[in-house]
């Protein structure tokens, strides 16, 4: 299968260590750019996109970035994306720790719903993938 990954980190670097070892197609990107993920690639066979090819690369795209860099995303990230492209949501909203306040959360929006309206598509919010892969 074919998937993409947007962010790096703890989730996204996890996600996409296991789903190439599984023998998946996974490109993956960040907000440093892809030369950023060259020990990344070497080490999986990943392969190092931008975020515009990440969210067109796979038949599944997982954002995996913190809650409060989501409204940071181009606003065209997945234009023109295929309908059938599930895209997969793996955050969690921490206000106190890391995300800050993000006041429709607050005000009751459910944050898989405030996450759909940042990307302009609707994620599946997913709170423990990581077990299930």
């Amino acid at each position: 299968m074919k998937i993409g990954i947007i962010g790096s980190g703890e989730i996204g670097g996890s996600l996409a260590r296991r789903l190439a070892k599984l023998g998946h197609q996974v490109s993956i990107a960040n907000s440093r750019g892809p030369e950023s993920l060259a020990d990344l690639a070497a080490e999986t066979g990943v392969k190092a996109v931008t975020v515009h090819e990440a969210a067109r690369s796979g038949e599944v795209v997982f954002v995996a970035i913190p809650a409060f860099r989501i409204a940071d995303l181009p606003k065209d990230l997945f234009n023109g994306v295929d309908a059938d492209v599930a895209v997969v949501e793996t955050g969690n909203y921490y206000p106190q720790e890391r995300d800050g306040r993000i006041d429709p959360i607050e005000e009751g929006k459910a944050e898989s719903r405030w996450v759909a309206d940042q990307l302009g598509s609707v994620p599946i919010n997913v709170v423990h993938l990581i077990d299930g892969v």
